[in-house]
């Protein structure tokens, strides 16, 4: 017959496996970014890469007159998130133009984590951000006679 393990020796093996195992939610780190710093740029999208666990969306800023074209690089969430958040896989289109906000990277790379991104023509890609382009709240209720 083997012996029953002690509630003591069951609850000193459950805490060192939970002090053992490594936090879920490291990979989901934005060290990476200044959350501190928002930036915006206008470009043409060269790809949207549709796929878990981050979606990314790759855009051409420029030429200007006095920089060649630069190659952006910006991490979005995952499929799902974007889906709740209004977008498809067809949203943006190689050729596009569009603005994107951003938290840059911190160390000065052209690439970031898209805040928002709006069409030329100034309307939002997906859910706007909060407070922006939304709707006006309801007029309040008039009082009637009485």
């Amino acid at each position: 017959m083997r012996p029953i393990p002690s509630i003591a020796s069951v609850l000193a093996a459950s805490l060192s496996l939970y002090l053992g195992a490594p936090p879920v939610s490291a990979h989901h780190s934005f060290g990476l970014f200044d959350m501190s710093k928002t930036a915006e740029i206008e470009g043409t999208v060269v790809r949207l890469e549709w796929s878990n666990p981050h979606c990314w969306l790759f855009i051409e800023s420029g030429p200007t007159s006095d920089a060649a074209a630069i190659n952006y690089g910006f991490e979005l969430t995952s499929v799902g998130e974007m889906i709740r958040r209004g977008w498809t896989k067809i949203s943006v289109k190689p050729g596009d133009k569009i603005k994107v906000t951003y938290h840059p990277v911190r160390d000065g790379r052209p690439a970031g984590y898209m805040m928002s991104v709006m069409t030329d023509t100034g309307k939002y890609i997906g859910r706007p951000p909060e407070g922006q382009n939304a709707p006006p709240p309801p007029a309040p209720p008039t009082a009637g006679p009485g």
